[in-house]
C-alpha cells in the first residue's frame, strides 16, 4: 500500500506557480525498484527512491506548462446582448482551471505493484508565503485580490465606457448575483470551472446594467450558488462604479489567473526614445563624387508611456500593485462608449523594476509606471 508524509488532496484547489510537492512510500516493501505517475505526460513519468526507499516529485514543472498553452493570452470576444443573460458569461476555464486523474504506482521485487489513485485540481494561480488563503475545488472565488483580512469580500472598481468583467471560480451551473445597495438581483448560468461575467464592452446602451442594475457609488454585491438561501460560503464584491474620465486604461494578468483592470489618471506622458541600427560604408567614390562616405540603415523607434496614479486606498493598491508581477499587460486603445473586442487592447511591457507600495507616513499610496509600446515600425535598409 502507498502511504504519503506529503499527501495529494482531491479537494484542495492548488495553485499550478506554487510548489506542490507529494512524498510517498510503499509499505510492502523495503527495496521498491521505481515508481510511476501518469496522467500529466506520455509516457508516464517515472521516479527512482531515494536512499530511505521513498519518492518525491513536485507537479509544478508540468502543471504550469499544461495549464498556460495559449501564452496568458486573452482572446474573449464578448458579444452581449441586454435582453440576453447568458450573453455576458463566457467561460475561461481551460484558461484558468486544469484537472486531472493521477494514478501513481510503485513497482517493487515480484512484479508487485501498489497503486494509488486521485484526482488533482490547479488553478492558474500563485500565492506568496505567509498567504492565509487556502483554497477548496467546491469553493466560490472571485478571481481577484481580496480585501485586506476578507477572505469572503474583494473590492473592484468599474469606470463607465469601458470593458469590463468580473471573473469568477465556481463548480456549479449557476450563480444569483444580489445587489444589496438596491435590492435587485439577477441569475447568472455557469459553463464550468472559470467564467468572466461582463459588465460591459465598452457600451453603456447595452451593458449587464440592464440585467442588473448599478448605482454610481459603492455597490454591494453577494455572489450567492443558491438563489433563496444566503450561506456562510456567500462572497462579497464591494463594487464602486465610477463615471467615465479620460486616461490611460490597462488590464492585466493578476495573481488569481485572470485579469484585473484600471484606468490611470489623464496626466501621462510619452516619452520617444530612437537609436541608430548602424551604417554601411559606402566611401568607394572620388571626392568630387561623394555626397555621402556612409548609408544609415536606419533607426529603432520606441514609445514610452508614464503613468499615474495617485492617492490610492489599501483596496485600491491591492489591486494596481499587481501590475509589478504581472507576465501580461494590455493597453486599451478602442474608443470609450463603443462596442470593444479582444483586438482593441495593445500588449505592452512594464519598464518599472520597482514601487513603494507602503509609505509609514502617509495613509494612501502613489504609483508611478513606465508602460513601453511595441517597437514602432521604422524604414530600415
Amino acid at each position: 500500500m502507498i502511504q504519503f508524509t506529503t499527501p495529494a488532496d482531491s479537494h484542495t484547489l492548488n495553485m499550478a506557480f506554487n510548489n506542490h510537492i507529494i512524498r510517498f512510500y510503499s509499505n510492502n516493501a523495503p527495496n521498491a525498484l521505481y515508481a510511476e505517475i501518469a496522467g500529466l505526460t506520455t509516457p508516464a513519468l517515472r521516479l527512482y527512491p531515494a536512499p530511505d526507499n521513498t519518492f518525491f516529485f513536485n507537479f509544478k514543472p508540468y502543471v504550469s506548462a499544461l495549464i498556460n498553452t495559449h501564452d496568458f493570452e486573452d482572446t474573449v470576444q464578448p458579444e452581449i446582448s441586454s435582453g440576453n443573460a447568458d450573453s455576458f458569461v463566457y467561460n475561461i476555464a481551460s484558461k484558468v482551471f486544469l484537472q486531472r486523474p493521477v494514478i501513481i504506482k510503485i513497482f517493487l521485487p515480484d512484479n508487485v505493484q501498489d497503486t494509488h489513485s486521485v484526482t488533482l485540481s490547479w488553478l492558474a494561480g500563485v500565492q506568496q508565503p505567509g498567504d492565509p488563503a487556502e483554497y477548496a475545488v467546491s469553493d466560490t472565488l472571485v478571481l481577484s485580490p481580496h480585501k485586506k483580512d476578507a477572505l469572503n469580500a474583494y473590492y473592484l472598481k468599474y469606470w463607465q465606457g469601458y470593458p469590463f468583467d468580473v471573473p469568477v471560480y465556481a463548480n456549479v451551473t449557476g450563480l444569483t448575483i444580489k445587489n444589496e445597495t438596491n435590492l435587485l438581483s439577477a441569475q447568472f448560468p455557469l459553463g464550468g470551472y472559470g467564467s468572466r461575467l461582463f459588465i460591459s464592452d465598452g457600451r453603456t446602451d447595452e451593458s449587464l446594467e440592464d440585467v442588473l442594475p448599478l448605482a454610481t457609488g459603492f455597490n454591494s454585491l453577494r455572489i450567492m450558488r443558491d438563489e433563496v438561501d444566503y450561506s456562510d460560503d456567500d462572497k462579497f464584491i464591494h463594487l464602486e462604479k465610477m463615471p467615465y474620465k479620460c486616461g490611460v486604461y490597462l488590464k492585466w494578468l493578476n495573481a488569481m489567473g485572470a485579469y484585473s483592470y484600471w484606468l490611470f489618471e489623464d496626466t501621462y506622458s510619452i516619452d520617444r526614445t530612437t537609436k541608430h541600427l548602424g551604417e554601411l560604408d559606402r566611401d568607394n567614390s572620388n571626392l568630387a563624387d561623394t555626397v555621402a562616405r556612409t548609408a544609415q540603415i536606419g533607426k529603432e523607434s520606441v514609445d514610452t508611456l508614464k503613468v499615474v496614479a495617485e492617492l490610492l486606498t489599501e483596496d485600491e493598491s491591492r489591486i494596481v500593485q499587481g501590475i509589478l508581477d504581472s507576465p501580461k499587460i494590455y493597453l486599451f486603445t478602442g474608443q470609450p462608449y463603443a462596442r470593444n473586442g479582444y483586438r482593441n487592447w495593445l500588449g505592452v511591457v512594464l519598464k518599472t523594476t520597482s514601487a513603494r507600495l507602503k509609505n509609514p507616513r502617509q495613509p494612501l499610496t502613489n504609483f508611478a509606471f513606465d508602460i513601453e509600446l511595441p517597437t514602432r515600425y521604422t524604414q530600415v535598409l
